[in-house]
């Protein structure tokens, strides 16, 4: 016990930055899939309690968030690499972004008996949050012009000396 408390005392601060990140965390998931199981309604969604709505949407977080990261890093790296123009990788990020969430949302909603979710209602909340990612892939191109303008920058006043 002395020593459980001494770790504590050593690291106070950091457990509790820990802890206020996660309930954060947890109050903007909750209020993101409140939001998200309103708009599902219309489209056929249907719950037993305000929990399991919150509970549906956490689980499916996790379980698409793999398939989330390769659906934003692989547009991203097809536009830094010029493979693909901007509405090309738009287009791919949207296609990803959809097909993982819809797929998280669905294990989750197979296995939750509390959630019943049709199909168009899943396909209609992925496809809104896959276009509030699409920034994500803007950003990104932005970046890489930056980068290009400030090493032409260097290149050109390394040359001057």
């Amino acid at each position: 016990m002395k020593i459980l408390r001494e770790f504590f005392e050593k690291h106070k601060e950091k457990i509790i930055t820990l802890l206020l990140c996660g309930v954060l965390l947890i109050i903007v998931l909750s209020v993101l899939a409140l939001i998200s199981g309103a708009i599902m309604k219309v489209f056929g969604f249907e719950y037993r309690s305000i929990g399991s709505i919150i509970l549906f949407f956490i689980i499916a977080t996790i379980i698409s968030y793999p398939l989330g990261l390769i659906a934003g890093a692989l547009p991203k790296a097809l536009l830094s690499l010029d493979k693909v123009s901007m509405p090309t990788a738009i287009t791919l990020y949207l296609i990803l972004d959809t097909f993982a969430t819809f797929w998280g949302l669905r294990i989750t909603d197979y296995c939750m008996q509390s959630i019943s979710a049709e199909d168009i209602s899943i396909f209609v909340i992925s496809l809104i949050f896959a276009f509030l990612g699409v920034s994500d892939i803007k950003k990104s191109r932005m970046m890489k012009n930056n980068k290009s303008q400030f090493d032409n920058f260097i290149s050109i006043h390394t040359k001057q000396l």
